[in-house]
């Protein structure tokens, strides 16, 4: 999980963001929402428009928010980061229908970090895993402070998930040689954010640690020919590292940014 900028623009300039018919529309229907209160019965039309979709995508460089995995031309979802039909945590809970067409609350998702999948057995590793996905689960710090409707004061509330436009998840998690994610030391809301999205399952520990692998090795080969290439050939080099690997748009970026970031534990 790395930053993404919510408000950013594209090589052109122009806003990451779907049209301004949608935005009419989600107005529209918010207020349509408000008004039913919890009888309201979300439309799936309208959170997953076309331009929603295509929207999510660039802004989240085509990776899901959570794992950074690449999204499939068909297989992934519009997740709302705030559940709209309901709280697994709060049984009481109508959901925050309310912003069920609200943009900044609609997140590109992979399906297993967005629904409640089991890991899968693995030839070599044939017992199955746990099963979790975030689903509508939606744990704050303090359920008092919750908001219930939509005159309650979001800014109150304290997730417990770590949300990819309004914090920095870089500084949050580590990575091991194996692909491995574990919370920083003492982060319960990245720990809480690795059980809920799921982001100890095997397939995805493994694509973390392809990344990885070969990000050693180019950093290592990056080392070898500062002492023995010429400088402006290691420059190039270096550039195109950085794009491929490191850059927002490249998968699992953030394990790839970690290892730069201490060589010396990698070996490197």
């Amino acid at each position: 999980m790395i930053h993404i900028q919510r408000d950013r623009t594209d090589a052109s300039g122009a806003p990451v963001k779907p049209d301004s018919d949608w935005f009419e529309l989600s107005t529209d229907w918010t207020e349509v929402a408000i008004n039913e209160g919890s009888a309201h019965s979300v439309r799936e039309h309208i959170y997953r428009h076309q331009s929603v979709k295509m929207a999510l995508e660039e802004l989240f460089h085509r990776k899901c928010a959570y794992c950074e995995a690449r999204l499939g031309e068909v297989d992934w979802q519009v997740e709302h980061f705030r559940p709209k039909g309901s709280v697994a945590e709060r049984r009481d809970h109508p959901g925050y229908y309310w912003l069920a067409y609200t943009w900044e609350n609609l997140y590109p998702s992979c399906i297993p970090c967005n629904q409640s999948r089991q890991d899968k057995p693995l030839w070599g590793d044939p017992v199955a895993g746990a099963t979790e996905g975030k689903a509508d689960q939606f744990p704050v710090e303090d359920e008092v402070l919750r908001a219930m409707g939509p005159g309650d004061n979001l800014a109150l509330e304290r997730p417990l998930l770590l949300d990819p436009c309004d914090d920095n998840p870089e500084t949050a998690f580590i990575y091991t040689t194996l692909g491995e994610i574990e919370p920083a030391l003492g982060n319960f809301r990245a720990q809480e954010s690795i059980r809920v999205f799921h982001l100890t399952r095997r397939r995805l520990r493994d694509q973390r640690k392809e990344k990885i692998d070969a990000v050693i090795v180019m950093l290592k080969l990056i080392r070898h020919l500062r002492q023995t290439d010429d400088p402006a050939k290691v420059a190039k080099l270096e550039g195109e590292v950085e794009a491929k690997f490191f850059s927002d748009s490249s998968l699992f970026a953030g394990a790839a940014r970690f290892v730069r970031k201490d060589p010396d534990a990698f070996g490197v």
